[in-house]
């Protein structure tokens, strides 16, 4: 990504600094209830856990005492024990809490203590900011889980920045390209799209154009809902001939040119005619046509300035003024924050 242009496109390091604030998503629950698992978040290793009460945790990845990492060790109670000289560490504030090798505890050093960080589970998956949160977890309106059998996907990586991928999920103009084994002849001219920009929040609502020689789970589809909230989550109702089915995808930076993309699929009660695991199926192969793709594009970090588009491309447009916009904010709360902090 490039400096800062004369229309106020935000520079690198900016993007970096908001990012550090940005709810993102560092594990599933099912995958931690085999232990402690490793996520890297903009550069930094952290081990994710469950506490032994159920609650989950983030702590940096590096015992405090030798280095070594904590996502190999094991759950103890409310924190995670290195698998070196099984030192244990608090989930919740990172404060060393036994020491095998002391006969006293009381003799625990202490400075003995390693960086913890926020940590929440929505969808079944944790979600942690290296630094004070700036808002709360990313949530579409339309949302209620009550009203969904969900499944997950599989989780997968990516060398290009996380935007990059969101902006791919509602691109329309590429469907008549990358995904004619899955939905088929789609046309490829691209109608006027109706997409509408409320602060970092961008909707587009259409008619789902479906190729007639498309696998049976997209033929079903009639309407679409995208709504992206920046930076890193975007999401879609569909409406099919009877029922509904959505689709929730939630993106982590590892590093400016590296993501990771944990997404869920989702159907309405009222369906009969796929199951969940028909859904999953059917998105998972999409998602394998869109990562040929993606792999490819260089250079991986995302451009925020408009570049050379169409009016295909209202949806990403849109999304790129609204990161931008999550920007700026996000600076101008944490320089409040610290002017607060220095009164």
């Amino acid at each position: 990504m490039s400096g800062p242009s004369m229309n106020g496109t935000p520079s690198s390091e900016d993007v970096s600094r908001a990012m550090r604030g940005c709810w993102q998503p560092v594990a599933r629950i099912q995958d931690l209830e085999r232990g402690p698992q490793r996520a890297v978040l903009l550069g930094e290793a952290l081990a994710v856990f469950l506490t032994e009460s159920g609650v989950p945790a983030v702590v940096s990845d590096r015992c405090g005492h030798r280095g070594a990492s904590l996502a190999m060790g094991e759950v103890k109670g409310e924190g995670v024990q290195c698998p070196y000289h099984g030192w244990e560490w608090d989930g919740r504030d990172g404060a060393c809490t036994r020491i095998p090798s002391l006969a006293d505890q009381a003799h625990i050093p202490p400075r003995a203590r390693i960086p913890a960080f926020p940590a929440r589970e929505q969808w079944g998956l944790v979600w942690t900011a290296l630094e004070e949160p700036l808002g709360d977890l990313p949530t579409p309106p339309w949302f209620e889980p009550e009203r969904w059998t969900l499944g997950h996907g599989k989780p997968f990586e990516l060398s290009v920045a996380l935007g990059v991928a969101i902006e791919n999920f509602r691109d329309v103009a590429h469907f008549a390209f990358v995904h004619r084994a899955t939905m088929g002849q789609v046309e490829e001219v691209v109608e006027p799209l109706d997409v509408q920009r409320d602060g970092i929040g961008v909707t587009m609502r259409r008619k789902m154009r479906m190729g007639p020689d498309g696998e049976e789970a997209w033929d079903l589809l009639r309407e679409g809902l995208n709504h992206a909230i920046a930076p890193n989550l975007t999401t879609m109702r569909l409406w099919m001939t009877k029922g509904e089915r959505c689709l929730l995808h939630a993106a982590r930076a590892v590093s400016s040119t590296e993501s990771v993309h944990y997404w869920i699929a989702g159907l309405s009660e009222d369906v009969d005619e796929l199951t969940i695991e028909e859904v999953v199926e059917s998105e998972e192969r999409v998602y394998a046509e869109d990562r040929k793709v993606m792999e490819t594009i260089d250079p991986p970090e995302l451009s925020l300035d408009a570049g050379i588009s169409t009016l295909a491309d209202r949806f990403t447009l849109a999304y790129r003024a609204a990161f931008s916009q999550f920007v700026r904010e996000a600076l101008a709360r944490r320089a409040a924050q610290v002017s607060s902090k220095a009164i």
